[in-house]
């Protein structure tokens, strides 16, 4: 369980447009070599968690522009992208289909997402609050004659929300806002798109490394 710190990737976070829908990343380095080309659709979200904005599009948003930033990778828009089928299911034959000129293909679900009070003792009134999210992993590698996986897991974190914070309406502090930035949910969110974002990188340019 990590703790918040309020100030936690606020910077990185006031320099990511939310909603932006243009990618800054290029095809290629600046010697020539072409980077790993990757298409991530948005993440499937299958939890009930209710704001007023859609969480999956949140964190899709914060993962492209942290793979994009990390200027080893050209990885192309959420919207370019639509898929039919369970990318999470045995039948990856359809991928190749779907994603012509791409390398790599990249699924997300988010499939846990609670924010879950608790008291540490039974002395204690007051109770802090614990944000445990899940999502599902998975990288695919385009490139061969048959689609193949080359990352599956479930990512899971908790982070612990102390009882000195006041408690937040996100239905007043929404995504894309600067207070959202500052809120325990946002520098949570921001976190747990950075781990996923070093993952999916991680093995991606081991991948194709290979």
């Amino acid at each position: 369980m990590r703790y918040l710190p309020v100030f936690f990737l606020v910077l990185f976070a006031a320099g990511c447009c939310s909603r932006c829908k243009d990618e800054t990343s290029t095809r290629y380095h600046d010697d020539g070599r072409a980077k790993p080309v990757v298409a991530m659709p948005a993440m499937i979200d299958t939890t009930s968690y209710d704001v007023p904005w859609s969480i999956s599009d949140e964190l899709t948003s914060s993962i492209v522009h942290m793979i994009a930033n990390g200027g080893k990778i050209f990885i192309q828009s959420q919207d370019d992208f639509a898929i039919a089928s369970n990318p999470f299911s045995g039948d990856l034959s359809w991928m190749s289909r779907e994603f012509q000129n791409q390398e790599f293909a990249v699924f997300l679900e988010l499939a846990e997402h609670d924010l879950m009070s608790f008291s540490k003792s039974s002395y204690e009134s007051e109770t802090s609050n614990s944000l445990t999210m899940g999502v599902k992993v998975r990288v695919i590698d385009l490139r061969g004659a048959q689609p193949k996986i080359v990352l599956q897991e479930m990512i899971r974190e908790s982070y612990y929300i102390p009882k000195t914070l006041l408690p937040v309406d996100y239905n007043s502090v929404v995504w894309g806002t600067e207070d959202y930035m500052k809120s325990p949910m946002g520098i949570a969110h921001i976190q747990l798109a950075e781990q996923i974002a070093a993952r999916v990188s991680e093995y991606i340019l081991l991948a194709k490394s290979r």
